[in-house]
């Protein structure tokens, strides 16, 4: 307790929020030059022309915009060909890549121009997703798998705290907890409840896990797999039978499937 001559001055693990003016008016101005000189450059080329820079450059322009046409129509291509007959010629980093750092974002403003639901976008990018980290292939070993769990999962009214140490859970049948662990400790891969996206990053950071195995809703699946990026993560949408974020569920078997697409 203190009292009113002392200031409290913050544990060891404090963050310093007031970094000072400087970095604010630093950031403002390299952001203001930045606009500036994209501005600038959106004017000069169409006002002087490309060819009055240099005889090369129209020419230098086109081969990098039909390179660039022809790789994104290439990845649309192949990730449409995973989507209608679930499989790949051949699989590629790449296309996990443009799937999940270049289309999502214009699959979502065009969903936006269209008035497709964002929802519907979601499921089709988990899909997706689901589909190429099968097609990878790629094997872990049990002790290097993550099921990750969204806290809400949980008995609203249970008193036992599982999101320190999954194994508190007293197994009454009430959620899918107790399910899970006995799945987790058959298969030998481990088990974590997260109460957030920081805290699920945080442990993915910690353990490493070669592949991870996530339940939630469509937007934390979404934003979870562009941050875990280039982890491998099969995404399987949470059921909410009294809504978002209050006693949620998911199938036993659908965990047990993706364990055993990714441990074989």
């Amino acid at each position: 307790m203190l009292d009113g001559s002392q200031k409290w001055q913050g544990s060891s693990e404090s963050i310093d929020y007031k970094p000072g003016r400087f970095v604010y008016l630093a950031l403002l101005g390299v952001s203001t030059l930045a606009v500036s000189a994209l501005a600038f450059f959106f004017w000069y080329i169409p006002t002087v022309g490309l060819r009055n820079i240099h005889p090369a450059l129209p020419y230098i322009l086109g081969a990098a915009l039909v390179t660039g046409s022809v790789f994104v129509l290439g990845g649309t291509a192949f990730i449409t060909n995973a989507a209608i007959k679930g499989r790949l010629p051949f699989y590629s980093h790449t296309l996990r890549w443009l799937l999940v750092k270049f289309y999502l974002p214009l699959m979502v403003m065009a969903g936006g121009v269209l008035k497709i639901p964002k929802i519907k976008i979601e499921r089709a990018f988990i899909d997706l997703n689901n589909q190429m980290v099968k097609m990878m292939g790629k094997k872990v070993r049990p002790e290097k798998l993550l099921i990750l769990m969204p806290h809400c999962i949980q008995f609203d009214n249970c008193r036992i705290k599982v999101t320190r140490d999954v194994k508190n859970c007293a197994g009454c049948g009430k959620c899918e907890i107790g399910g899970l662990l006995s799945l987790s400790d058959e298969c030998g891969v481990s088990l974590f409840i997260s109460t957030g996206g920081t805290v699920a990053r945080r442990k993915l950071y910690e353990d490493r896990p070669d592949a991870v195995i996530a339940v939630a809703c469509e937007r934390d699946l979404t934003s979870g797999l562009q941050d875990s990026y280039p982890l491998p993560v099969l995404a399987i949408v949470n059921k909410r039978p009294r809504g978002y974020c209050m006693e949620t569920g998911v199938a036993i078997e659908e965990i047990r499937q993706a364990i055993r697409d990714l441990v074989g």
